[in-house]
């Protein structure tokens, strides 16, 4: 396809995609006032039905900001325009879920922008989490590349881009709570807040979203790592912050696995997993899910009061 062509079609998905999403969601049970917590369950953390009850619920803490800036590039310009028209950061459910959750020492900025390249970071002096317009575009052309190669339809490079903004943005996410909450990290950080945008989005995903559509996004993510592979790795690869492609992507394809190994047996006949790696993958789920309660609670912002019993009696069942 075209540049020209390809750059009108992911116009047209990105104004199919994120438009309307903030309502598409059931609503929230409540109770006495409380909102309803899910049933408790062992392994990770369940998937969650809690969600902020309203802008009163963010008391005294810093809420996300959202802005799109317009990029000087013409051929950026379109996808700027349906993007703000969408209003894209409102519309990724586990950020909404999260906004306001935490007592940040200042706001944390959420802003769309030129970039010069593909490109989602954090920039730490500013606590701005920027999402390029040229990784928008790269995301539906590895999308499209993706929907010939295993013959899918028609709205599947919309898919790619979304459940791939999703995990991006939140891997960024987990950044900015680390540097904001001084949060430890003995290991390296890249693999811990893998875990955290995985453990995201099993937990806040939206609530008109299935668990098996979850886990198809969490899917595609890692299939966005293993794409920008070539196999060829040199010193500067080996000492990089980030792992590599191929770990990252098993890395994520065991979280997926350790929350239901039953269901996920297959992975290992398919190549996903090997025999050896699954065995631990429910351990490594687990304690990974339990790390980031323990490290996230205690910063929980007022009228979040729920999450803090429900993670209590989570961290309170062991194992």
């Amino acid at each position: 396809m075209s540049p020209t062509p390809c750059v009108a079609a992911l116009m047209m998905a990105l104004a199919v995609a994120f438009a309307g999403r903030a309502g598409a969601s059931p609503p929230v049970p409540v109770r006495d006032g409380q909102v309803v917590l899910p049933q408790e369950q062992d392994g990770a953390m369940p998937r969650s039905v809690v969600q902020p009850s309203g802008q009163g619920t963010k008391v005294g803490a810093p809420a996300f900001e959202y802005d799109y800036l317009p990029p000087a590039s013409p051929g950026l310009q379109e996808i700027h325009e349906r993007v703000l028209e969408a209003d894209l950061w409102r519309q990724v459910p586990e950020v909404q879920a999260i906004d306001g959750m935490f007592a940040l020492p200042r706001r944390l900025r959420f802003l769309t922008a030129e970039c010069g390249g593909a490109d989602v970071f954090y920039h730490p002096d500013r606590a701005e989490i920027v999402l390029c317009y040229e990784t928008l575009r790269a995301l539906y052309e590895q999308g499209q590349a993706h929907q010939l190669a295993m013959g899918l339809g028609e709205d599947h490079p919309l898919h790619y881009v979304r459940a791939n903004v999703r995990f991006m943005v939140l891997h960024e996410t987990g950044h900015a709570l680390v540097e904001l909450l001084d949060l430890p990290v003995t290991g390296r950080q890249e693999d811990a807040v893998d875990q955290l945008a995985a453990i995201l989005m099993l937990r806040f995903a939206g609530l008109d979203e299935t668990p098996a559509q979850v886990i198809d996004h969490l899917r595609l993510a890692a299939n966005w790592m293993l794409s920008r592979s070539t196999g060829a790795y040199d010193l500067d690869a080996y000492a990089d912050e980030h792992a590599l492609g191929e770990q990252r992507f098993f890395n994520l394809q065991c979280l997926i696995y350790g929350t239901d190994p039953e269901g996920f047996a297959g992975m290992v006949d398919a190549g996903d997993l090997t025999a050896a790696r699954a065995a631990s993958c429910p351990r490594e789920t687990r304690s990974a899910s339990r790390a980031w309660v323990r490290l996230l609670v205690p910063h929980l912002a007022p009228g979040y009061e729920a999450y803090g019993e429900e993670a209590a009696r989570y961290l309170g069942r062991g194992g």
